[in-house]
């Protein structure tokens, strides 16, 4: 039999012992999904107050999952729609009283999304119809959202999810229509609240321009021109869709002419997640050239 120096066999240990723990580390790390958080913020359209269900596109296998931040904080659910259906918080985003979500754009938008990236979407609702953006600012609703970021990092955590980035999707405005607002205080608003979810971990804004009221002509005219022009001003929100404003025939919204059909929310959804998806896919390519 060989006998090897004690040096020797210390050697041949320790290589063994490294072996072992590259070989470990390698299948803890193959065990973690990674996924990209993205909440989607803003108000009835965005909940999803006139769509439905059952036309809602069907998920593609492992595009996305959904996060509930308050009927069930601990675990991680496929999407599903009407997505957020009971995700409301007393004093937060919330819908009761207001409307019912019906369905919604986010699926459409997570299947354009994970064609373009690859990277599964874990979605978060954090709307509420008829808000504003002094109600987002001043009332507690971005307040709700960053807790419910939070949870969700946390919940993610437990699941072995690691978050490659995280993203907001921000569909608004109707109600600031109805306020008035300027087009200058509307920018001054959301740069504001994107300031705010900046700080909470969110890395850019994909804005959903609203559409059309042939009602309230002006005031819609300018609060649509301010959310090109903040697009255009802003590195942190990014432009991911002019189809609302596209989409006027009478089976694209209800009677009122502000809520679009589950059609419309299709097409928009759609829209959205690819112009997104696409502005990630390139941002990624640009890192990895570097």
């Amino acid at each position: 039999m060989i006998r090897l120096p004690k040096n020797k066999k210390v050697i041949v240990i320790l290589s063994a012992l490294c072996c072992l723990l590259m070989v470990g580390l390698n299948l803890y790390q193959q065990s973690w999904r990674t996924m990209d958080v993205i909440l989607f913020m803003g108000q009835s359209n965005m909940s999803g107050a006139n769509g439905d269900a059952s036309l809602a596109p069907e998920l593609l296998e492992g595009a996305g999952y959904e996060y509930r931040a308050i009927t069930d904080p601990e675990s991680l659910h496929i999407l599903e729609e009407p997505f957020g259906e009971n995700e409301n918080r007393e004093g937060g985003l919330d819908d009761r009283g207001i409307l019912e979500r019906q369905g919604s754009l986010v699926t459409a938008f997570v299947n354009a999304y994970y064609e373009e990236t690859g990277t599964p979407v874990v979605a978060v609702s954090a709307s509420r119809g008829s808000s504003s953006l002094n109600g987002w600012l001043n009332k507690g609703l971005k307040e709700d959202a960053a807790q419910r970021l939070q949870g969700a990092k946390e919940c993610l955590k437990g699941e072995r999810v690691r978050i490659r980035h995280i993203y907001m999707v921000w569909f608004q405005g109707e109600a600031d229509v109805n306020l008035k607002l300027t087009g200058e205080e509307y920018k001054e608003g959301l740069n504001t609240l994107v300031a705010y979810m900046g700080e909470q971990g969110v890395e850019q804004c994909f804005l959903i321009q609203i559409g059309e009221d042939a009602e309230n002509s002006q005031y819609h005219q300018a609060i649509m021109q301010a959310q090109l022009e903040i697009c255009e001003e802003s590195d942190r929100i990014i432009l991911a869709s002019k189809l609302p404003g596209e989409l006027n025939g009478a089976d694209m919204k209800d009677q009122g002419k502000i809520h679009f059909t589950q059609k419309a929310l299709n097409q928009i959804g759609t829209d959205a997640g690819a112009h997104a998806g696409d502005w990630v896919r390139q941002q990624i390519e640009a890192e990895n050239k570097r």
